[in-house]
């Protein structure tokens, strides 16, 4: 208890008591100004009374405005406004004091040239010792060889906020070689006594040979992708490690700590501007429903679960068959202060009866089915597991979102279900097809959707997950081939699209998404060897294997036969649907199922193939599962 009071409040009372001992030194100093430094014993006699009555008044003034409560080595703008706010206090008491106190009983021998004086007397001197100790304490702290030369990319109010907390933290070893800045109204100046340099191509590169160079923090909000792209460019060659400091909604307490500091990764560098979604819009759709959400451990579910809970949804259901990623998830949407509404359900989408239960309790509204098998070579080997999960896990979510009268069903598909190559993909492809159906077959009050787009960057078992693991130990990077691509998006995307797409989508929609350009997957390896100061060839090699089972070049977002119309949004398109062309599609359904429930394997992909003409599987002769690399993969 005692260290504990020690800790918490002695520091203050000593804060407190130094302020008082210069507020009287500062009042005797003025005293003695206006009396030309010589005075007489009966002065000083005649002076008490006013030093007492001064003592008073400074206590109140210094409680009231509290500037002994600040750190005084973190002293700031701030703490100086605090200061002259208590100084202009003391001397409008003392003014009223002066004025009615005829008789000198308590001002004794104060004159209003002295509260004059005092009034900047003590501001200076209460100023001073606090840049003094400041000043002191960072030389104290100062390296004689810091490990890092740092600048700040910035010099607006995030690059001096990011400055203060480089500066406070006494762990980071670094010094500040100044500020650069794409504004040439900024560059030659000074910032709080640090110098402004161009952050053009020519003069920074000619700054980091200058300096010595080790590191950039990119405190700017919304820099465009290009310009990061730049920088990044700039700094590799150099070994420059590039930060960036997170966006100010995003800082934890409303406070920006070093540890929040990421480093530049291949998401920032997405060869697009991230697509923004009228995300406020979506409240009107969501507010008050009661909604359940299937694979909701994974990437794409747990971030469609983050982003609901900012709709005031009445209840949101969360189901998944991972019970330490609901458990994960759960803790921390609670911590957000979600304690209302939330419900974990553990279950397989498999299981009519457990799912069905689930649908007569909590009557959602509203479903986004995202659990589902994504791993493309890996399904090719347990195919029947992939068919019961993606097809009929789907069926059974489906099936019951009509008989329950769900507003909305919500079925995130991929881009691997477009001419379909592997038994994934084309499991995926069957669902597409089973929901459009649903309601020109039964009629129904339920609006079935489909949401189609490419990989995700940061998933779970990603491509760039699998990337960073093989950096961290050394190398070498495995691709399958030279030339194959594949569009990205990151999470927050993917999820709010899967929300724009349950509020504007109508029965029967495939919905996708303008991704941009397709991605080299060679490129983005070669990125991310760069990002983490290596020399791509040299200090990590990449090397090619071959395409794997199912595998393809490249993507596709639509079929040659798919027609698109535009939608409410520029950037997602809605499909023209197309009629169904295989009259045996069911009764091939039904077999399907018969073949997975008795995992006949060899059965799975003819049967498959007569449901979808368009599905062009390549056999997969090796019966082992050898080296399954996860760079192509559904972000589920």
């Amino acid at each position: 208890m005692a260290n504990r009071f020690l800790m918490n409040f002695a520091p203050r009372w000593i804060i407190f008591c130094c302020d008082l001992f210069l507020i009287s030194a500062s009042f005797i100093f003025s005293f003695f100004l206006v009396h030309h430094l010589s005075i007489d014993s009966p002065d000083i006699v005649i002076f008490l009374p006013g030093l007492i009555t001064h003592l008073v008044i400074s206590v109140i003034c210094i409680v009231v405005f509290g500037i002994y409560r600040g750190i005084i080595r973190y002293s700031e703008i701030r703490d100086i406004v605090r200061i002259i706010k208590f100084a202009l206090l003391q001397f409008g008491i003392w003014s009223v004091i002066y004025l009615t106190d005829n008789n000198n009983i308590v001002t004794g021998k104060v004159s209003f040239d002295l509260l004059l004086i005092n009034l900047f007397a003590v501001i200076f001197i209460l100023v001073a010792f606090r840049l003094l100790v400041k000043e002191v304490y960072f030389l104290a702290q100062a390296k004689p060889n810091p490990i890092h030369r740092t600048l700040i990319f910035g010099a607006g109010m995030m690059g001096q906020i990011t400055r203060k907390v480089l500066e406070q933290d006494a762990k980071i070893n670094t010094t500040l070689v100044g500020f650069i800045d794409d504004s040439h109204y900024k560059v030659g100046k000074k910032l709080e006594g640090v110098p402004i340099y161009s952050a053009a191509g020519d003069q920074l590169t000619k700054l980091f040979k200058e300096k010595g160079i080790t590191q950039i923090y990119i405190a700017i909000d919304r820099l465009t992708v290009d310009r990061k792209i730049a920088i990044t460019d700039l700094c590799v060659p150099f070994k420059i490690k590039v930060n960036v400091v997170p966006h100010a909604n995003q800082w934890s307490g409303g406070l920006f700590q070093k540890n929040q500091v990421k480093e530049m990764n291949i998401e920032e560098l997405l060869q697009r501007d991230e697509i923004i979604l009228p995300f406020d819009k979506l409240k009107a759709t969501y507010s008050n429903c009661t909604i359940l959400v299937t694979g909701a451990a994974g990437s794409i579910g747990s971030e469609i679960c983050r982003q609901l809970i900012q709709q005031d949804v009445k209840k949101l259901i969360m189901l998944d068959q991972a019970e330490s990623g609901l458990f994960d998830l759960e803790y921390e949407l609670r911590q957000k202060g979600m304690n209302n509404g939330l419900q974990v359900e553990v279950a397989s989408v498999r299981d009519y009866m457990r799912i069905k239960k689930i649908f007569l309790t909590y009557k959602p509204d509203i479903v986004f089915h995202v659990a589902a098998y994504k791993h493309v070579p890996l399904m090719e080997f347990f195919s029947s597991e992939a068919v019961l999960t993606n097809i009929f896990g789907t069926k059974v979510i489906a099936d019951l979102s009509m008989m329950h009268n769900v507003k909305k069903f919500v079925l995130v598909s991929t881009d691997k279900a477009v001419n379909p190559t592997n038994v994934m993909g084309a499991t995926k492809r069957v669902s597409e097809i089973y929901i459009q159906s649903l309601n020109d077959r039964i009629e129904s009050n339920t609006e079935f959707i489909t949401t189609r787009f490419g990989n995700v960057l940061g998933s779970a078992g990603s491509v760039v997950a699998t990337f960073k693991k093989q950096i961290a130990d050394g190398g070498p990077l495995t691709l399958t081939h030279p030339d194959i691509t594949r569009y990205f998006m990151t999470i927050p995307e993917a999820a709010k699209l899967v929300l724009e797409a349950g509020k504007i989508g109508r029965s029967s929609d495939i919905l996708l998404f303008d991704m941009g350009k397709p991605v080299k997957i060679v490129d983005l390896a070669t990125r991310m060897i760069q990002l983490a100061g290596l020399v791509p060839g040299k200090d990590i090699a990449i090397q090619y294997t071959q395409l794997r089972p199912g595998e393809k070049m490249y993507e596709e977002l639509f079929k040659d036969s798919e027609e698109f119309a535009p939608t409410d949004h520029p950037k997602i398109l809605r499909a023209k649907k197309s009629p169904e062309t295989n009259p045996n599609f069911y009764s091939l359904l039904n077999k399907l199922e018969a073949a997975a429930i008795s995992h006949s394997s060899e059965m799975i992909t003819p049967i498959l193939s007569k449901m979808l003409p368009e599905f062009h599987h390549a056999p997969n002769k090796n019966k082992k599962v050898v080296g399954v690399e996860k760079a192509e993969q559904l972000p589920f």
